[in-house]
């Protein structure tokens, strides 16, 4: 499993990377200090082309997701565990407030990933 460390230096309202989007569902300006990324789900090796994840997440003042809600997902539910257990370890920035909400995309490229043996 491959852990990536976001190094930000200024404050963000969104990130996009390969395997991710991140926006904060009132624009305000984060941090994403860990990320981990999904692994591809072993049944799914035959899948060819791309999938996505949507999640509504609620992460507390230390930056934890505490709530998550899948909003969507293509193809359904093949993709929902491997999302999960990435966003599980994910830590943003701490806040003043008691609880912020994301919006996050796990994308999936049968291009990009290496299969689970």
């Amino acid at each position: 499993m491959m852990i990536e460390l976001v190094l930000a230096t200024t404050l963000v309202s969104f990130v996009n990377t390969e395997m991710y989007e991140v926006s904060s569902c009132l624009g305000e300006k984060f941090e994403l200090i860990e990320a981990a990324n999904p692994q591809w789900p072993i049944h799914s090796e035959r899948f060819l082309g791309v999938g996505y994840v949507d999640f509504r997440v609620t992460v507390n003042c230390e930056g934890k997701v505490v709530e998550y809600q899948i909003t969507r997902s293509q193809p359904g539910g093949i993709f929902d565990r491997q999302s999960l257990r990435a966003l599980k370890k994910w830590k943003f920035n701490s806040s003043k407030h008691a609880e912020r909400c994301f919006d996050v995309t796990f994308k999936y490229e049968s291009e990009k990933f290496e299969y689970n043996k």
